[in-house]
């Protein structure tokens, strides 16, 4: 086969090499594509530079002449997962359909390629970019105002597996591949499936970027099962460094090193942010506009949600006596018939009804516990 490369930085090197050294795939153009950002020089999506070997193919009109010439089969993108819903999309506009990509996690020297690497893309499909779900809906810290309620929920409350491997089979039939898959909570760790629920997202997304989002302090040594799990299936521990955490992250990382699993900390959370209206007079398009959390599409039991509080507010509700409801629109049945990816992308990139629960400004302050919560907690304005 006869393939056009499309990509950049160490995971275009990987891939050139290992099709270098295999039979049957030949690199006949290496894509130099850069998008015009307004700084000068613009955002590189493909850069051919250091492969000189290689014909370079100067931008998607050169791409298209090397197809139209019969010169090239496919394409590979080899570029960071971020970018490769808008570059496989920018290749199908110029009429180009034969497309694989390589996950970017074989940026990794933990991962070889080998020829299961590569990922054809069903071009009939959107992808959608992002999703998040709840393995653990408590958690073993009571941080105030946590935007998720797991400081409210004080018995254990985990994710279904058997329900979640339904969900992610229905959404591998919406959509050709998620760019980032999030397993949190609350605290992960404290579900004993969470194993399970790694496998599960890995095998119906080979392609996406997957993160078990911990505060890190339940992470030990002894937990073998998970480490072989998230080691074999390619996906990071993405611990938040609240101010408890901070203490064991040299820990966290010997213990990632030694278990050969990925390993990505945020910078120290040092502040928590409340938004919640009670009164529900703000504009939905406002606050959404200024929302931190309006691409972080949330899946729970069969639905999903432009971020998590159409399905988290309850918990809410039920602790303080409270009556914010979504609205009807607000939350999407998977199952619905006839219901498309396209659709579920064009639901969750828009306002909803709820979102005039929150003030479009956040009241920031200072991380801390709390085992006595207040519905002030999260709510914000200048004042609560």
């Amino acid at each position: 086969m006869k393939v056009a490369l499309y990509g950049y930085g160490k995971l275009l090197t990987k891939t050139a090499k290992y099709i270098e050294n295999t039979d049957g795939i030949e690199i006949v153009a290496i894509v130099n594509d850069v998008l015009n950002d307004g700084s000068g020089q613009g955002m590189i999506l493909s850069d051919a530079g250091g492969y000189e070997k290689y014909p370079g193919a100067d931008g998607l009109p050169a791409l298209k002449n090397i197809f139209d010439e019969g010169a090239a089969e496919a394409v590979i993108v080899a570029c960071e997962n971020e970018l490769i819903s808008f570059v496989t999309r920018r290749i199908l506009s110029a009429g180009i359909y034969d497309i694989c990509i390589l996950p970017t996690y074989y940026e990794n020297d933990l991962y070889d390629i080998d020829d299961k690497s590569f990922i054809w893309i069903d071009n009939t499909k959107p992808r959608l970019d992002y999703i998040e779900y709840h393995i653990s809906f408590h958690c073993n810290l009571n941080c105030k105002g946590c935007s998720h309620f797991s400081n409210l929920i004080k018995e254990a409350r985990f994710g279904n597996a058997e329900r979640f491997r339904k969900d992610m089979e229905r959404l591998s039939e919406l959509f050709w591949g998620i760019g980032k898959i999030r397993l949190m909570g609350g605290e992960p760790v404290l579900n004993p499936e969470l194993p399970q629920f790694v496998y599960i997202a890995r095998s119906y997304f080979p392609d996406a970027d997957i993160r078990v989002v911990s505060n890190g302090l339940m992470i030990r040594e002894t937990d073998t099962e998970l480490f072989k799990a998230m080691r074999e299936c390619a996906v990071y521990f993405d611990v938040s460094m609240y101010p408890p955490t901070k203490g064991c992250i040299s820990r966290l990382d010997d213990i990632c090193k030694k278990e050969q699993v990925m390993l990505t900390v945020t910078p120290e959370v040092g502040e928590f942010g409340a938004s919640l209206n009670p009164k529900g007079d703000s504009s939905p398009a406002e606050s959404y506009d200024k929302c931190p959390a309006r691409h972080c599409v949330y899946l729970q039991d069969g639905k999903v949600s432009t971020c998590a509080m159409p399905q988290l507010i309850d918990i809410y509700n039920d602790h303080f006596g409270c009556n914010i409801k979504p609205g009807t629109s607000d939350v999407t049945d998977i199952y619905d018939p006839g219901i498309k990816g396209i659709d579920i992308i064009e639901r969750t990139k828009r306002p909803m009804e709820i979102c005039r629960y929150c003030y479009p400004e956040r009241r920031n302050f200072k991380w801390q516990p709390s085992l006595s919560p207040e519905a002030s907690d999260w709510v914000g304005g200048e004042s609560n």
